[in-house]
């Protein structure tokens, strides 16, 4: 019964020399490392440089007598026996060192995983980072470096601007200090404050704290938005760009108090 052979089993070269061709296989080109004589005009060539795949068939007898005969001559090649005919190399498809030694399938492999590798790398990372923003996005919404990307990733993800804080990016527009018109002992503290930032944010606590001449702090208080909204609405959020007023009454603390500092908390 003769034996039909695939890429990987028999291959086939060519003598340099005289043009003679034969047929070895992927282990007798590893023993020799490529370097194998002519049997028929016994000059030593590299079987590498014409090597191709070998698609035809094979003596029933081939593979035993490749077991029965010897592997290395004392210069270190190996002989190789021509084949009966010519006529069974004729339009044989051009094989590459690659594909002739390790197979079409390992050539894919190799070719195409450093893309797919570099490919799911990038994947990845992008999923890495998207996550670490994600979960940090709290703490970077403060940093006008990193807003964008966060606001860009809360278009995709849900994400409660009603927790974003950026006090920094709420500027105080004006401020009034006078005494209370009505109550006796008592101040009238109003102004307004805008939001900078790109994106709403919770309404911030304002403390307001009073110095004396040599600035030593006399009093302070922190207010919550409930407390100082001139319009009574306990709003949650600052929609960015739109001033917001505020008013309160306080303590008058007497003529000791001369300067006023207002914060954002």
């Amino acid at each position: 019964m003769v034996s039909s052979t695939h890429l990987g089993d028999v291959m086939e070269t060519t003598c340099q020399n005289c043009s003679s061709r034969f047929r070895l296989t992927e282990r007798q080109l590893q023993q020799a490392f490529g370097k194998v004589r002519c049997g028929e005009c016994d000059s030593i060539f590299n079987a590498l440089i014409e090597l191709k795949n070998y698609s035809g068939e094979l003596p029933p007898d081939y593979l035993q007598q490749l077991q029965d005969e010897e592997e290395f001559q004392q210069d270190k090649t190996l002989p190789i026996t021509g084949f009966e005919s010519e006529t069974e190399f004729e339009q044989r498809p051009e094989l590459s060192l690659h594909e002739a030694m390790y197979g079409s399938e390992g050539r894919s492999f190799f070719s195409l995983g450093p893309l797919a590798w570099f490919i799911g790398i990038l994947l990845l990372s992008a999923v890495g980072i998207a996550q670490a923003i994600y979960y940090q996005r709290y703490q970077l919404v403060e940093n006008p470096r990193y807003q964008q990307q966060v606001i860009n990733l809360c278009r995709v993800l849900p994400c409660a601007q009603a927790d974003f804080s950026s006090t920094e990016q709420i500027r105080l527009l004006e401020r009034n200090v006078f005494t209370h018109p009505v109550t006796n002992n008592a101040l009238m503290v109003t102004g307004s404050f805008i939001n900078e930032a790109p994106f709403a944010q919770k309404m911030p606590e304002l403390l307001i704290s009073l110095f004396d001449v040599n600035g030593k702090l006399i009093a302070n208080r922190l207010f919550s938005a409930s407390e100082y909204l001139s319009d009574g609405r306990n709003r949650g959020v600052i929609n960015p760009g739109l001033p917001v007023q505020f008013r309160l009454e306080i303590v008058d603390p007497g003529t000791d108090a001369l300067t006023y500092e207002f914060e954002f908390y």
